[in-house]
């Protein structure tokens, strides 16, 4: 696809408007006609031409470059909900200079169709200026923002490395296979990246046969960057052995980026195991033993009354620790801190550290005065200096793919007409921010349950005429008193002409997708 055609939108405005008409964006016909010829015909471009108001007033005029009052105009145009209409007549016009600052701020206001207006601008005040914007731009907005400009960009932008390593910054099919057809005419060491980051499977042998064949370091080190930004997506038995032969490479810093990634792997310290028994560079080595000194993990979970920790969390926490080959230790809020044993204190001064990981799910009061007070607990245990550092994580609840997964799980309805999420009361605008965040990711509003609830107790929304066919999830990872209760109620017999209870599914941590997902998420730590 050929780069829009230069034609001047001033010379056919009509001067009596005080905003003139911006061109549409051209049709898939026209962009072969540009292909084909360099240009699009003006009668062709302007036949479904469409006008900005003429009630609207121009834009301000722009102070000085890098003064305050500039930096605050801007900030505020970014902020504000006001008409971008005259801001883009005046690009349109030339009253306004297209500088990048302004292009800045007009790419995270824009909706769908004036994305598409600033790219046929910018063919007639320049490209360079507006890729320039939007590369500073897009990474920094927020998704649901960013995403108007991925039709327009896929419709219009040109098939340049800039404007495809743009693109290549959005997940979408479409999108794996322009960064395919461009890299088949020139390989190109961003492209690579982004085709990485697109993560289809399908991508994976290229991306590693690049890496491993002699070849320009850069291309090299793109296509590895790109196996480790969709490192999940790949087939594993050839990622395991590519990056196993990757590790032995001449280049140091490919061999040792090979090693990190087999760390991350689900494996990763069973197979760190066996490259240790290769002969290795003594800088990839040193890489090597680093990574196979796994720091102990403190993992704070909510645990019972009286400080009982559930079986199956006792028993996940056994095998994470074989497969980590480090010390795991389980402290419940219900109970004080427990007391390591010389392995745990052994493996931290090996590894110089010691990571917390709150294995809670939303940000209630545990999150946000608990955790703090924990961790100050185990920094003072630590001791002053720097021989032994916590490593504080993010509360599980956080994580984007933990919440990715929890969509999955509720996506995939396993036989039932619904699932509906139940979480545990929360207050405050941090944790109603929060609940309506995980809500629209989940794709549907969760039910505040006190632990005391029984299914009897439960309000879900009147969709089904059976409630029978609609299951809940509780946010638990392991049994507590609301799963004993729900499952009580699930076991009591019913009276004659009584409605079946919805039906309670198991806490998370004894669902295999999502017992696997922490095994293999907390093994990658280091």
């Amino acid at each position: 696809m050929g780069a829009l055609a230069p034609d001047s939108l001033r010379s056919i405005a009509d001067p009596s408007l005080s905003k003139p008409p911006l061109p549409p964006a051209p049709t898939g016909s026209e962009r072969g006609q540009v292909a084909a010829t360099g240009r699009v015909d003006p009668a062709a471009r302007w036949l479904n031409v469409f006008r900005l108001g003429s009630e609207q007033s121009d834009p301000p005029p722009l102070p000085a470059e890098g003064s305050l009052e500039r930096w605050q105009l801007l900030q505020e145009l970014g902020r504000s909900a006001s008409d971008l209409g005259p801001w883009l007549a005046g690009l349109a016009s030339g009253t306004l200079a297209p500088e990048v600052d302004l292009l800045v701020a007009l790419a995270g206001r824009v909706d769908q169709g004036d994305a598409e207006r600033l790219l046929v601008l910018a063919a007639d005040f320049g490209l360079p200026l507006l890729l320039q914007a939007l590369e500073q731009a897009l990474p920094v907005l927020p998704a649901a923002t960013r995403a108007v400009w991925l039709e327009p960009l896929l419709a219009q932008a040109p098939d340049e490395p800039g404007w495809l390593a743009l693109l290549g910054a959005f997940q979408d099919p479409r999108v794996a296979q322009r960064l395919r057809q461009a890299l088949a005419r020139s390989l190109d060491a961003p492209l690579l990246e982004r085709l990485g980051h697109q993560r289809q499977g399908e991508d994976g042998a290229l991306l590693l046969t690049i890496s491993l064949a002699p070849g320009p370091r850069a291309l090299r080190h793109g296509a590895l960057e790109g196996l480790a930004l969709g490192l999940s997506a790949w087939p594993l038995g050839p990622l395991e052995a590519g990056l196993a032969d990757l590790a032995a490479d001449l280049d140091p810093a490919l061999a040792a980026k090979a090693v990190d990634l087999l760390a991350r792997l689900p494996q990763g310290q069973r197979q760190l195991r066996l490259l240790a028994q290769r002969p290795l560079a003594a800088p990839v080595q040193g890489r090597l033993q680093r990574r196979l000194r796994r720091a102990p993990l403190v993992l704070v979970v909510h645990g019972r009354s009286g400080g009982l920790i559930p079986e199956e969390l006792q028993d996940w926490a056994r095998e994470l620790e074989q497969r980590r080959g480090a010390p795991v230790l389980l402290q419940a809020l219900t109970s004080g801190a427990p007391d390591p044993d010389p392995a745990f204190w052994a493996g931290a001064h090996r590894a110089g550290t010691v990571g917390l990981v709150p294995l809670l799910l939303l940000p209630g009061g545990h999150v946000r005065k608990d955790l703090p007070a924990i961790a100050r607990a185990w920094r003072t245990r630590l001791g002053p200096g720097p021989a032994i550092a916590l490593q504080r994580y993010p509360f599980l609840g956080a994580w984007p793919a933990w919440q990715l997964l929890l969509a999955g799980q509720l996506a995939d309805r396993q036989g039932f007409g619904a699932i509906h999420w139940l979480h545990h009361p929360l207050e405050g605008p941090l944790a109603q921010r929060y609940l309506a965040h995980l809500g629209a990711v989940l794709g549907s509003a969760g039910l505040a349950t006190p632990y005391t609830a029984a299914l009897a107790d439960l309000v879900l929304p009147v969709d089904r005429p059976d409630p029978g066919t609609v299951a809940v999830l509780p946010l638990t990872l392991a049994s507590n008193r609301l799963t004993d209760t729900l499952d009580a109620g699930r076991r009591g017999a019913l009276q004659p002409g009584q409605a079946r209870p919805p039906q309670p599914l198991p806490p998370l941590l004894q669902q295999p997708a999502i017992r696997q997902f922490l095994l293999t998420a907390l093994e990658a730590l280091p």
